[in-house]
């Protein structure tokens, strides 16, 4: 699945705009897409027709509960697209998961357990650069920044570039970013020379479609449609149909091997059609063992092997689809699963980690 980050932290930008007909774009290619929404202001689900009030499960609790699923949080909107909505609570999240381990890597690790759903993700972010854009850029291989045609919006571009190169840094997780010109009117000289100024700065990331200025998403939204529910829209339609195929053909870009190397050592144990592998990095250890309810918690546990020199402890395990409470055992001390976000409280106030198959 490539997960696309639709991000930008100036308002009015048409951000997302972008996200929501994107995301129907690909539907109309015929491909499996999933649209995330991670704004507490809502407008992608609302966009859509859907309200939090009439949903059990929305980002909120996918982000706070360990055992929502993203399939629990999932909508189906038409036979190619799938949204998971947002709710005004989801701005509360923040200070909820403040010292959190791994607050940064919810979605993604949430995510990662429906890859092989999906051939797209696309995430819209809240208008700001706080957990909530982290958690959409940790989960993504590309970003796409919309750029509406003002001074402010081209000086927002290099410092949201800044943001994602210092997330590179510190993570080592890399992603892979275009630049759409958007909301634009395309015969006006101011535009032109915008365009000109963002090709002369960030030619190389700068996409060769651009979106037209139309007061037609504004009756989409009115509708709780997208743009392809609109009539006599055809020429909105071919833009995002364009953006959807220049996307696809920027696939090339997107280094496959380094980002299913970053979903392993991310997210802990990974779900395989005959069993469980269980991974975890100990380098130093003499003996690494697995314990769990599938165990009876015992001591012994199952004994893991090391995997090469590069420190990492394996061991596969058939498991029936269920919950599954579990813990290492690292040379005699007994640990969560530094990889796996998802946890709960066990009878002695320390956390298990948790599995769902």
């Amino acid at each position: 699945m490539r997960t696309i980050a639709v991000i930008n932290q100036k308002g009015g930008c048409g951000k997302t705009t972008v996200a929501v007909n994107l995301a129907a774009a690909l539907g109309e290619l015929e491909k499996k897409v999933l649209l995330v929404d991670m704004d507490p202001q809502s407008h992608a689900s609302l966009s859509l027709d859907i309200s939090s009030q009439e949903v059990e499960y929305t980002t909120y609790d996918l982000l706070k509960n360990p055992r929502v699923t993203a399939e629990d949080a999932t909508c189906r909107y038409s036979d190619h697209l799938d949204v998971i909505p947002s709710s005004p609570v989801l701005g509360a999240i923040e200070q909820e998961l403040a010292g959190r381990d791994a607050r940064e890597t919810r979605l993604a690790s949430k995510l990662a357990r429906v890859d092989d759903m999906y051939d797209y993700a696309v995430i819209d972010s809240p208008p700001n650069v706080g957990l909530l854009t982290f958690n959409a850029l940790m989960s993504a291989g590309e970003v796409v920044i919309p750029v509406d045609p003002s001074i402010f919006s081209l000086q927002g571009v290099g410092k949201l570039r800044e943001t994602v190169e210092l997330l590179e840094n510190e993570t080592k997780h890399r992603v892979t970013v275009s630049i759409l010109v958007n909301n634009i009117e395309k015969r006006t000289n101011f535009s032109k020379n915008l365009v000109d100024e963002l090709e002369r700065l960030h030619g190389h990331e700068l996409m060769d479609v651009t979106i037209s200025h139309s007061v037609k998403y504004k009756e989409a939204s009115l509708r709780g449609v997208s743009i392809f529910g609109i009539p006599r829209s055809d020429k909105l339609k071919w833009e995002f149909l364009t953006l959807a195929r220049e996307l696809e053909d920027r696939s090339s870009l997107i280094d496959t091997a380094d980002m299913g190397e970053w979903m392993e050592k991310l997210h802990g144990p990974r779900v395989t059609s005959g069993s469980v592998i269980f991974s975890v990095d100990a380098p130093a250890a003499d003996s690494v063992y697995l314990t769990g309810e599938f165990t009876n918690w015992s001591r012994e546990g199952l004994r893991m092997e090391k995997d090469g020199e590069d420190g990492l402890w394996k061991v596969a395990v058939d498991l029936d689809s269920g919950e599954y409470e579990y813990r290492y055992i690292i040379d005699g001390v007994w640990i969560k699963d530094p990889r796996n976000v998802d946890s709960v409280l066990n009878e002695f106030g320390q956390e298990n980690s948790l599995l769902i198959v």
